[in-house]
């Protein structure tokens, strides 16, 4: 087990062997969680962020006709059942 010592900021450095063994570098994004007086810290999967404009009109497709109310909760409900199938 290894120790840290919190900074007068709050910052602490994780040890090189924890941050290799858990694939953490500088810029990885941590969850942090308080439980059952344990501080604990989760890495996050990697998320790349899109601007709107790199998304918008990706699904656009001229020949598809607008779907009422019932069909796009029909449609949904379609894909969850298929996504959830086992």
């Amino acid at each position: 087990m290894e120790t840290v010592t919190l900074s007068s900021k709050g910052q602490l450095v994780i040890p090189k062997g924890v941050r290799d063994d858990a694939h953490i570098t500088a810029g990885s994004r941590l969850e942090v969680q308080y439980v059952d007086g344990e501080i604990r810290l989760r890495p996050l999967p990697d998320q790349k962020e899109s601007s709107l404009e790199a998304v918008a009109g990706c699904l656009f497709k001229p020949d598809r006709k607008p779907l009422n109310d019932a069909q796009t909760q029909a449609a949904i409900r379609a894909k969850l059942k298929a996504r959830n199938a086992p």
